[in-house]
């Protein structure tokens, strides 16, 4: 008996594997392609198109639609008579594009207000996240504005003297920073008149700084208790570039403190301004720098113009072209033989 079952047992056992394996068989020889439903169509003006793209055609239609009843009220033909009655014409408005979208909803096949209630949800979290890229990059563009603004003086804490020569202009880089366009021009500052008091227990320290484009600030020495007027007789050399209309030549005169020093007064000349004002280039034998102050002829009252400070007080100024040497070495040599 107990052998008839065993037989019975295995017969069965052998009688599953052959059916497995000829489902298996049945599986592969079915192609993939028929397991995938065929979407569904719809005729429209005689021709087939997708019916889901139908349908989202038709509730992006009444989106619009409901969008355009929204904007009624503040057209020019309704404004005059909805703008004193707009608690009233938005709640009626809004009421009516609900039911209209409820009632779209309902006769689409595929698309319910879950799809729709998720797609608003998925756009809104799209708009979000684009909103949030594009504020990022304006902030950094913002923030390199204003770095861009104020390098100067960012550059000024940092120790840097002279900040402009570090990037230049267009000019600089289009003339792979050639010097070529600047000549030397030597600025003669004989006296200062006029100038306000920075203290009222003790005469002003009286001292000057120009600055003027890439140069550097250069100062005078300091003319002590030199009090509201200060004859300097003190020069100083610059590189003039006579096209850069951007550049302003800033005349300061000073007071020194213990700690520090206070602007008196302040004088800003434009590029056009001082090439008006350069005097003709004078011949080599003339004295540059600290060797000019023994020579009468250049300091003569005649050769000098008047500006007006500002608040308040009145300073002496000539620019002259700096001489320029001989490049030749005989010509160095003739000269000082």
């Amino acid at each position: 008996m107990s052998e008839d079952n065993g037989l019975q047992l295995e017969r069965a056992k052998a009688r599953i594997e052959e059916l497995e394996q000829q489902i298996k068989n049945l599986r592969a020889a079915v192609p993939s392609s028929q397991t995938t439903a065929a979407p569904l169509t719809r005729v429209v003006g005689g021709h087939v198109v997708n019916e889901m793209m139908y349908e989202e055609v038709i509730l992006l239609a009444v989106l619009v639609f409901m969008l355009m009843l929204w904007m009624i009220p503040v057209l020019r033909p309704f404004r005059y008579c909805c703008e004193t009655r707009l608690h009233k014409v938005y709640p009626a408005i809004t009421i009516f594009n609900l039911i209209c979208l409820a009632v779209t909803l309902n006769q689409l096949f595929l698309i319910s207000f879950n799809d729709f209630f998720f797609g608003m949800v998925n756009a809104f979290e799209l708009i979000l996240q684009k909103t949030e890229q594009a504020l990022i990059g304006v902030a950094a563009l913002f923030a390199i504005g204003v770095v861009w603004k104020f390098k100067d003086r960012v550059f000024e804490v940092l120790g840097v003297e002279n900040a402009a020569a570090v990037f230049g202009d267009f000019r600089d880089w289009a003339t792979c920073w050639s010097m070529k366009r600047f000549h030397p021009l030597e600025v003669f500052i004989w006296k200062v008149e006029g100038l306000p008091s920075a203290r009222l227990h003790s005469p002003n320290d009286v001292f000057c700084e120009v600055s003027f484009g890439y140069n550097v600030v250069m100062k005078t020495r300091v003319h002590h208790r030199a009090g509201h007027s200060c004859v300097f007789k003190e020069t100083l050399q610059l590189n003039f570039d006579p096209f850069d209309s951007e550049r302003r030549l800033t005349l300061s005169i000073m007071s020194q403190e213990v700690v520090g020093s206070s602007e008196l007064a302040k004088l800003q000349l434009g590029t056009e301004q001082v090439r008006r004002l350069e005097g003709p280039a004078e011949d080599l034998s003339r004295s540059v720098g600290w060797g000019s102050k023994a020579d009468p002829a250049v300091w003569s009252p005649s050769n000098f113009q008047c500006w007006d400070l500002v608040p308040a007080g009145k300073v002496y100024l000539r620019f002259i072209p700096v001489p320029e040497e001989s490049k030749s070495w005989w010509d160095t040599l003739t000269r000082t033989t």
